[in-house]
């Protein structure tokens, strides 16, 4: 990469309120050797700050979300809208107020999740470099397959922690924004919705949709990693691209390539979630039957419903 100045770009997705700063980082810190090298020293900002930017960005992508998650389940009820019909529907039916339903469990989720995502990320990271040179090395960075499999490893546990903040957000994003033709379970606020889910279908209903859950976002992480370096690498051999300019596109690119790939396990990880919420479902789907169930009635495409709002 030679002299150029690592300040990664930040790709578009956040992924459910996601942690793509942390990647950034560890996909600039190995972009520049195929081994462990010396890291760059910069100041990272305290937890409770990277929580609270998360718990923004949560609030900020809000409409995304709860136009992602009905256009997802209304699909699975035969109902077929665009981004700007499905809105439309929205505010027709709940007002303006409908594209931020279910924000707080959004932001709650947001902001746990950077602050989690972190955690994990350094500890493994401390972990990974401790076993591999079996001393304390805290200076030095990981190698190409560590980084990835580092940023894989901390989605997936928050992914698994935050799996009953998820279905909580999911359902009250969807059960908020719906118009009268289906009524699924009304929740006064997050921590009603927590309680009544937990006593009317246990840990199951609390960790519904886990595992499509942890294959939407583990394989972000080490799709993202590799996609980000690897175009950084190319762009950075251009004389006409500046610094941000590569980093920038990268980042970009890599979140919407990373984000499409992944976005099927969101689309079951929605109806799964929302299955338990509403009558006329017959309970928690199985992955793989949903997989079947998607493909055999919608095609291919089914499996790509909600990507706009996935994306940005």
């Amino acid at each position: 990469m030679g002299k150029r100045k690592n300040s990664a770009g930040k790709g578009g997705a956040l992924q459910e309120g996601g942690e793509v700063e942390e990647e950034n980082e560890l996909a600039t810190s190995a972009s520049n050797s195929v081994g462990v090298v010396k890291a760059a020293k910069h100041k990272k900002p305290p937890p409770l700050v990277s929580a609270l930017s998360g718990g923004f960005s949560g609030a900020l992508i809000g409409p995304l979300d709860v136009l992602r998650t009905k256009m997802q389940w209304d699909s699975a009820r035969g109902i077929s809208r665009n981004m700007f019909a499905t809105a439309s529907e929205i505010v027709k039916a709940n007002g303006i107020k409908g594209l931020w339903a279910g924000s707080a469990p959004t932001v709650i989720r947001a902001g746990l999740g950077v602050g989690i995502n972190m955690t994990f990320i350094e500890n493994t990271k401390a972990l990974l470099l401790n076993g591999l040179l079996g001393a304390n090395v805290g200076g030095l960075q990981l190698s190409a397959l560590n980084a990835a499999i580092t940023g894989g490893t901390s989605r997936a546990m928050t992914a698994f922690l935050l799996c009953p903040m998820t279905v909580v957000k999911t359902r009250m994003e969807y059960s908020s924004s719906s118009s009268t033709i289906v009524q699924p379970m009304k929740y006064k606020n997050t921590f009603h919705a927590l309680h009544t889910i937990a006593t009317t279908e246990g840990l199951r209903g609390l960790f519904g949709g886990l595992l499509p859950s942890i294959l939407a976002n583990a394989p972000f992480s080490a799709l993202y990693y590799m996609f980000y370096t690897r175009l950084q690498s190319s762009l950075s051999l251009r004389e006409d691209c500046s610094p941000t300019m590569v980093n920038l596109s990268s980042g970009v690119v890599a979140a919407t390539g990373a984000t499409l790939l992944t976005q099927p396990f969101d689309v079951i990880r929605t109806r799964v979630q929302l299955s338990g919420s509403v009558s006329a479902g017959s309970g928690i789907p199985s992955l793989i039957a949903s997989i079947k169930h998607i493909v055999a009635t919608q095609g291919a495409a089914g499996l790509l419903i909600g990507k706009m709002g996935s994306v940005f």
